[in-house]
Parts: structure tokens; sequence; C-alpha cells
């Protein structure tokens, strides 16, 4: 459920209306941004060349992640609340996956690092996708 029909036909008006559709939107954005990360990722796989590129879109990844996190809690900061309350755990949770994939990938052989990287932006599309679910 998004957050528009989560609050009700109407919907917030005004900035928090605007905040909700900012914030939903990001969240469609997000689902490309991390699946191209994935993809990248992938890529690298199979030829590590492209680390460099995936260790960089990585973090603009987890900076687009921050953008949904201020809108998220400006939105609760004005009284909005999502339509189910797990909504709640499953941004911060998507945060914090790919920063932690950059610390388990550190050291590693660049092969097994590009599938780790892999796996945190699986983690973190199926986070955003399950947070769009019960937004």
């Amino acid at each position: 459920m998004s957050a528009g029909l989560a609050l009700g036909a109407a919907g917030p008006s005004g900035a928090a209306g605007v905040l909700v559709t900012v914030h939903e939107r990001l969240g469609y954005a997000l689902l490309i941004v991390l699946a191209a990360g994935l993809v990248l990722a992938l890529l690298a796989v199979r030829d590590v060349r492209r680390l460099p590129t995936v260790r960089a879109y990585l973090w603009l990844a987890v900076a687009a992640l921050v953008l949904q996190g201020i809108a998220g809690i400006s939105l609760l900061l004005a009284g909005e609340r999502p339509g189910e309350g797990l909504h709640l755990m499953y941004g911060p949770l998507a945060l914090v996956s790919l920063p932690l994939t950059v610390l388990f990938a550190r050291g590693w052989a660049p092969r097994r690092e590009a599938w780790t990287f892999a796996a945190g932006f699986l983690v973190a599309l199926l986070l955003a996708i399950r947070a769009l679910m019960t937004g």
C-alpha cells in the first residue's frame, strides 16, 4: 500500500502532501537505483575492473537512501504515519545493509567482493520493495 493510500482517500494536504509524494516517488526511484547497483555488481563479478565503479555507485545509493530517510523522518515529525508499523523498520535496515556490505567485503578477493556487493544490493532492493508494500 502506498503512503498516499494509507493516509485515506483524501490524503494529507499542503506541505505534508508534498512530502508524501516526494517520499513515495523517491521510493520508486530507489528501486531503480538499487536494481541498477545489483546489475553493476553482477557485471563486476565477470569483470573486476568495474569494482571501483560499483564501490562509488554503492555510496551514491547510500546517499539516496539517506535522502529517503530524511523525507520519512520529516513525515513522522509532521504527524503522518505509514500504513503499517513495519515500514519504519525496513528503511533503516535498507540503509545499513549497504555500508555493512562494504565492511564485510573489505580485504576480500575482487570477485568475492563483487559477489558481496551484489548480495548487499539485493538485500537493500528487497527491503525497499517491502517498504513500498507497507508504506
